[in-house]
């Protein structure tokens, strides 16, 4: 896992110029809506909190590379229609990140992918009849994610960004049979600095 972001933060120094290169940073906030594939529930439906820094560096007139160090919740919650047979209620993990970007400008929107580098600090899980059943399971300290995400830009200090991530490698370690993965769409207000 450090191999990989080793390599795409060579390859964001690479892609930088030394010469007239313009760094922007950014205030990021907002939620997140959260959904985990194989704990039988369905919905993006818990909600969590994501802020942090954001930093552009532009390529040239179109081109950019941009990174983030946040704090994000994700996870999933139980609803009326899910399946009878899940046994969790809730799942609330609480990580920091560190996505890179690839993006494309055109007028006043970005456009982008990447990946995102995941460090789970803390974890908690209720099952349905709301006792704590975290010590049941062990999760993956490091993950990572592909990274889809658009930004429109209003003026010069305000913009917003619409994004979605997928887990690429399973977020359990205790059993093999049973692949969480994290899917989120988070909405952020960004405030240029």
């Amino acid at each position: 896992m450090k191999h990989i972001i080793l390599i795409y933060l060579g390859i964001f120094l690479f892609l930088i110029k030394t010469e007239g290169q313009q760094f922007r940073g950014s205030i990021v906030s907002g939620l997140n809506l959260a959904q985990i594939d194989g704990d039988l529930l369905s919905g993006f439906n818990q909600p969590g909190l994501r802020g942090g820094l954001h930093l552009d560096s532009r390529i040239n007139d179109r081109w950019s590379m941009a990174m983030e160090l946040a704090f994000s919740q994700s996870g999933s919650r139980r609803q009326l229609t899910d399946s009878p047979g899940a046994v969790i209620h809730k799942i609330r993990l609480n990580q920091v990140e560190v996505p890179v970007l690839v993006q494309f400008t055109e007028w006043k929107f970005k456009v982008g992918s990447g990946l995102i580098y995941q460090r789970l600090f803390n974890y908690a899980i209720k099952d349905i009849a709301g006792s704590d059943v975290t010590k049941f399971y062990s999760f993956r300290n490091n993950h990572l994610s592909f990274l889809a995400a658009c930004t429109v830009q209003f003026n010069e200090r305000w913009g917003m960004m619409l994004s979605w991530s997928k887990s690429i490698n399973a977020l359990q370690t205790d059993n093999p049979a049973i692949k969480f993965r994290s899917r989120v769409i988070g909405i952020q207000g960004i405030i240029y600095l």
